[in-house]
């Protein structure tokens, strides 16, 4: 794979420029501990079979069909909230990616662009914006706000192949649901290279490498030019 092919570089938010997953996966835990039980618990693994889907609504259908709790919003809603506070807790604990500032630093050098497109709310992109100065570089920021069906749906990328339609695009993403709505946009345009950023413990690793057309899978971005 030469770099240099590409115009755009696409970026979405959560391990795939941040190391955030085990936080959302700690917060989510103890907000359901919280309703539950406190001795109610998941591991990582299962989080992920659950919350990473290329299903719709995969999340509240956990929630009302294996947890029998019809309170979705409020149970978000609370989610987010300790999600936030934790978040600012921690940010001196937050980390980038491996290699991903030098990766874009080089993409600023060869006067070429990133954008970021995630599933996570403005204000939470604009903490991570504030905490990580060099991610403020990034032509556009796509989030949850913006649209009405979100990842595993295309809608996103449908946005971005329309808005850069003149760019040689490549994508960076962690989970199943970007993954699958990376290649569904493909499917109606194909436009953009599909790099798979995890390891062979992911929980839909083999599932993905499988299914999807990814054009490399990395751990981080230490060794990708």
């Amino acid at each position: 794979m030469e770099i240099n092919n590409y115009d755009l570089f696409i970026f979405d938010l959560d391990d795939t420029l941040i190391k955030t997953e085990e936080y959302h996966y700690k917060i989510w835990l103890e907000t359901l501990q919280d309703i539950i039980d406190s001795n109610f618990t998941f591991t990582f693994n299962f989080f992920c079979s659950k919350f990473h889907s290329k299903e719709k609504n995969s999340i509240k259908n956990y929630i009302i069909n294996d947890l029998n709790l019809n309170n979705y919003n409020e149970i978000l809603d609370k989610k987010n909230k300790l999600f936030f506070e934790f978040i600012n807790k921690e940010k001196n604990n937050i980390k980038l990616i491996d290699g991903v500032e030098e990766l874009i630093n080089y993409i600023i050098k060869n006067n070429k662009k990133f954008i970021i497109v995630t599933n996570s709310s403005k204000n939470i992109l604009e903490f991570y914006l504030e905490l990580f100065p060099t991610l403020k570089n990034s032509t556009k920021n796509y989030y949850r706000e913006m649209f009405i069906n979100r990842k595993p749906a295309p809608d996103c990328y449908l946005k971005v192949i329309n808005d850069f339609s003149n760019c040689k695009m490549i994508g960076f993403e962690d989970s199943i649901a970007g993954i699958h709505a990376l290649q569904l946009s493909n499917e109606k345009i194909h436009n953009i290279d599909i790099i798979f950023i995890n390891n062979l413990d992911y929980y839909h690793y083999n599932y993905i490498m499988e299914n999807y057309n990814i054009k490399k899978n990395i751990i981080n971005y230490n060794n990708l030019f």
